[in-house]
């Protein structure tokens, strides 16, 4: 990804990992609770590694 693709992305990422935490919060049964702790879990982790490879990538240009 480069420039603003990755803000687009991490702003898609993050999004989606809000809506697992609103179907988490009004979920009526723990399939659904499950499921959207999931997806908030999947999401953190998908935007720390965006972070973690952005730091890379400017150590290694160094």
């Amino acid at each position: 990804m480069q420039g603003t693709c990755k803000w687009f992305g991490g702003a898609a990422i993050g999004l989606i990992g809000l809506l697992g935490l609103f179907l988490s919060a009004h979920a009526h049964d723990a399939t659904f609770y499950g499921l959207g702790l999931a997806i908030f879990v999947v999401a953190v982790l998908v935007i720390g590694a965006m972070v973690k490879r952005h730091f890379d990538l400017a150590e290694g240009a160094h």
